[in-house]
């Protein structure tokens, strides 16, 4: 896990960190619609899997969005790169699995490797022992897809004795409304290391991104 370590003497966020710091519930969250309609429709004509491009997309934003890679580790704050995706996946049992998606520059490796991910990862029984004493990925996003709702408002569940700053991310039902597409998108983030005006620069990248769908096809590398 490659990283740098941010200098909080002169970040003009240092006093907004320590004063966050001291909560007992530091995270925040924002719910908005995301237009898909590019997207969906552009993986429609070229026989793209939807749900691969939006992930792809979703690391490239993250990757240019430094906020979303602070993490606190250690009484200190680092900025992870690259960044990459971790989603919760249903097995043919319908429970839960964690697939860490690997980082990759182009979406036709991003597809290849997650594509085998899923595949192994459902086929693994879940094991509460398997996370006993295992060191947390901190160049990632925890992120869920609940494609049977069309959710309003989002929260997620947390060890709130447990040192986390990880975002979490949900994103719901794809719904027609006439010619367009929309989803719901949940992002829960550490108030110690960003506010709103991040949070919503990192939506506003998202869209930009879902609105050039022909991303997934010219090779653009988010890092």
């Amino acid at each position: 896990m490659a990283y740098t370590v941010l200098d909080t003497t002169t970040w003009s966020r240092a006093e907004h960190f320590k004063f966050y710091q001291s909560f007992s519930h530091p995270w925040y969250n924002v719910c908005s619609q995301i237009d898909m309609t590019a997207l969906y429709q552009y993986c429609k004509q070229h026989g793209h899997r939807f749900f691969h491009a939006y992930l792809y997309l979703t690391q490239q934003a993250l990757n240019h969005c430094e906020p979303m890679a602070y993490r606190i580790v250690d009484d200190e704050v680092r900025i992870y790169s690259p960044m990459c995706v971790s989603i919760a996946l249903l097995a043919d049992d319908n429970t839960v699995r964690f697939c860490d998606l690997p980082y990759a520059a182009t979406f036709s490796e991003f597809s290849q490797r997650a594509t085998e991910s899923e595949i192994n990862i459902k086929k693994t029984p879940f094991i509460v022992e398997q996370f006993i004493g295992q060191t947390i990925r901190q160049e990632t996003i925890h992120m869920t897809v609940l494609p049977w709702v069309d959710f309003t408002s989002m929260s997620h569940a947390r060890d709130t004795n447990f040192p986390d700053s990880i975002p979490k991310m949900a994103l719901g039902k794809l719904t027609q409304q006439g010619d367009s597409w929309r989803m719901p998108l949940s992002v829960e983030v550490h108030h110690g290391m960003m506010d709103g005006l991040h949070v919503g620069q990192f939506i506003n990248t998202l869209q930009e991104l879902f609105n050039q769908p022909s991303l997934l096809d010219n090779g653009q590398k988010g890092h």
